[in-house]
Formats: C-alpha cells, sequence, structure tokens
C-alpha cells in the first residue's frame, strides 16, 4: 500500500458520489479528508493504481506523498575528555 496525494484540476465542485464509488470500487483508503472535495490523502494498493486513474478521468491528478527529512536544529553539548 503507498499513500498519494488526490487533488482535483478543475476549479468546479467535483462529484462527491462519483469519487466516492470509485474509491470505494478500488479499496481506496482515505487517510486525511480535511481538505475534501478537492483534495485528499489517500492509501492504494499498488496493482490497483492504474484502474484507479483511468476510472478517475482527466479531472483528478494523483501524485505520490513525498516525506521529507528535517534536520536538526538544536546545539549539541559537547562532553569533556578528561
Amino acid at each position: 500500500m503507498t499513500n498519494f496525494i488526490l487533488k482535483h484540476k478543475e476549479t468546479t465542485e467535483p462529484d462527491i458520489k462519483k469519487m466516492t464509488a470509485i474509491l470505494n470500487a478500488h479499496g481506496v483508503r482515505v487517510l486525511d479528508g480535511s481538505l475534501l472535495p478537492n483534495t485528499a490523502l489517500v492509501e492504494i494498493e499498488d496493482s490497483c493504481l492504474e484502474g484507479f486513474q483511468t476510472d478517475l478521468g482527466t479531472d483528478w491528478n494523483i501524485y505520490p506523498e513525498k516525506k521529507y527529512k528535517v534536520p536538526e536544529t538544536g546545539k549539541k553539548a559537547k562532553k569533556d575528555s578528561l
């Protein structure tokens, strides 16, 4: 299972019923729907991705989730060596 960002291309509202039916048909799990109906973080089985993209059509973009490591900015104390 891989996480993807699902983003609607158009400025109009997407058809929620159609989108929900496609999500359910492909076993897609919504991990974060706080920006629905235009954007969502979803979990998709890798083998289902191509069929899922086809069923969504050209109104949606699917991007793989990227993770970034935040650098440590705190200072570290040096140990005195005696």
